[in-house]
């Protein structure tokens, strides 16, 4: 059997970068002013935000606070695998599941590759206090450049701020802490690449669940047994 393709297990470097961040040149990304909205190319930007119209969001939640099943992944804005399972996967799960108030999901960000996934991550759990983090985790998997090649600019990070639709966004302590959370986390759970997945019943316990491809299918069986219970 395959197994799905993740991001090979490394050892972690999450309190290495977490210490990084302290001192980082972008210590604090706020915007102020919105820029237009792009359309068209390789944006991507009006498909991507249409997934997610008119669907409640809380913090890091995505979905019905009385959904009876939550998935938790945790995840990093460079993986090129994370940003697979939101082109393949993620749209199925938003119509089947979210949208009709049976799943709701989480997202927890990582920053194992470097310097562009500490920027990411940081505004996007800024992103979280305005309920518009899945608008811009969307639009920079939409838009991801090759690992580690510094294309996470503060020009680009402000850019997809702004696209997501969010204004005077301060990505300073408060989301280092969110992000500093969600790594203590998956060091507690042992989770050492991304995507990887927690499920079960909304206020339960959950369970690790690592899916054996980036598919519709591979998820969707487990979600079902896990609304049967």
């Amino acid at each position: 059997m395959d197994t799905v393709k993740t991001r090979p297990p490394m050892i972690m470097r999450l309190g290495v970068l977490a210490a990084l961040a302290v001192v980082a040149v972008l210590v604090v990304v706020v915007v102020t002013t919105p820029h237009k909205a792009s359309s068209g190319g390789n944006e991507g930007t009006p498909s991507v935000l249409r997934e997610l119209d008119g669907i409640p969001q809380s913090g890091i939640t995505l979905g019905s606070p009385k959904a009876p099943v939550t998935i938790v992944e945790f995840a990093d804005l460079q993986c090129p695998f994370c940003a697979e399972y939101e082109r393949n996967v993620l749209p199925t799960l938003i119509d089947r599941y979210v949208r009709t108030g049976k799943v709701r999901l989480q997202l927890r960000l990582l920053r194992f590759l470097g310097p562009d996934s500490d920027r990411l991550a940081r505004v996007a759990a800024a992103a979280s206090t305005q309920n518009r983090m899945w608008q811009f985790a969307a639009l920079a998997y939409a838009r991801q450049g090759a690992e580690n090649s510094g294309y996470a600019t503060p020009e680009f990070v402000n850019r997809l701020a702004a696209d997501a639709g969010l204004k005077d966004l301060d990505a300073g302590a408060a989301a280092e802490r969110q992000v500093r959370q969600s790594e203590q986390a998956a060091r507690t759970l042992g989770i050492n690449s991304t995507p990887s997945f927690m499920i079960g019943r909304t206020g339960a316990s959950l369970e690790r669940f690592q899916p054996n491809d980036l598919t519709p299918e591979a998820f969707l069986p487990r979600i079902d047994r896990e609304l049967a219970r």
